[in-house]
């Protein structure tokens, strides 16, 4: 997901395949928030703690999904930036085309489809070729690393802007309208899908209210949107 938050303290960790990768304090404030949340006893400690790699590794490969996709169109390197809202890939050369703009787009969530599928085929063959008692811990990092993957990769697919799916939606219309239209239509279709999504999830969750301050987050990034197209 591409999003740009304010900048905190951030510090550089690599350069992988030409790409540099920064990580700001606010992303491990949300890995300590996703370890700790869910914390009820020192038992519980080992497997909270597989929230760390999980978000780690799944938001970095997801974003050198997007960097990968941008050199590939031959944008040169990107920055990947690990935040509070997941991360970034920041490239300052990229115009894409249409096309282009949809590749880079989606690229990122088929990284996060490949992780996912790793996960629960890793599941299965350790169901297969193990007792059921064994390997608690590895059979839990590899179930939740299934679990939040898939929903990260439907989440992010939403025609919401400017996730992915939305980022897509936006690159699609391009192609037939002015970037002022596009950028339009893709607000309104996003501030539907939000109004379904928050209906969804206020009958299926109980409580669940960081899911509802995204949402209003998204809703407000959208309006704000639509209300810039309109003054343009």
């Amino acid at each position: 997901m591409r999003i740009r938050q304010p900048s905190g303290p951030r510090w550089k960790l690599a350069t992988f395949a030409g790409h540099t990768i920064f990580i700001e304090v606010w992303f491990l404030a949300l890995v300590a928030f996703f370890v700790f949340s869910g914390l009820q006893s020192a038992q519980q400690l080992p497997y909270q703690l597989m929230w760390a790699p999980i978000l780690f590794f799944g938001v970095l490969l997801h974003e050198l999904g997007h960097a990968a996709a941008f050199k590939k169109s031959g944008f040169g390197n990107s920055t990947i930036v690990l935040q509070g809202m997941g991360g970034v890939a920041i490239n300052h050369r990229a115009n894409p085309n249409p096309n282009q703009g949809i590749f880079i787009a989606l690229a990122g969530p088929a990284a996060t489809l490949l992780i996912a599928l790793t996960s629960f085929a890793g599941l299965m063959a350790l169901n297969a070729l193990t007792p059921a008692d064994s390997w608690p811990l590895l059979r839990h990092l590899l179930r939740l690393s299934a679990i939040v993957n898939t929903f990260w990769l439907v989440f992010n697919l939403l025609p919401i802007f400017p996730m992915d799916g939305g980022q897509a939606l936006f690159h699609f219309l391009r192609r037939s309208k002015t970037q002022r239209q596009a950028l339009a239509t893709t607000a309104k279709v996003a501030i539907g899908a939000l109004i379904i999504t928050g209906a969804i999830a206020l009958y299926a969750l109980q409580g669940g209210i960081l899911i509802f301050l995204i949402l209003g987050y998204f809703a407000y990034t959208n309006w704000q949107l639509l209300e810039q197209t309109r003054s343009a």
